[in-house]
């Protein structure tokens, strides 16, 4: 099932933004002609993916530095170096996207 996300000109290049769709926040991210639609929330400690850095195409909790690929949502990048416990972080869900003119769509 498709749902709209947003429009092309709502979003800024490499600047993260936030939206409510049907009770489930997604963070919409467009790099170049590229768009990427992720999870709001870090799945290391839940921390705002809003307030994160934008580099090529990942993208870095500000909380705790734990990077993501924004292309498939893999842990790029853990700052402890350590993956149990405390600092075990699961991957990052990432939407399939569908552009369809100015429209961004996510499969959910």
């Amino acid at each position: 099932m498709l749902i709209k996300v947003c429009n092309i000109s709502d979003l800024e290049d490499q600047k993260p933004k936030k939206f409510s769709i049907n009770s489930i926040e997604v963070l919409a991210v467009k790099i170049k002609n590229k768009v990427f639609v992720i999870d709001a929330y870090c799945p290391h400690k839940g921390g705002n993916m809003e307030y994160g850095d934008v580099d090529g195409y990942k993208i870095k909790c500000h909380l705790h530095g734990y990077e993501y690929s924004l292309e498939n949502g893999k842990l790029v990048y853990n700052p402890y170096g350590k993956s149990s416990g405390w600092y075990f972080s699961p991957n990052l869900k990432v939407y399939k996207v569908e552009i369809k003119g100015e429209e961004i769509f996510i499969e959910v």
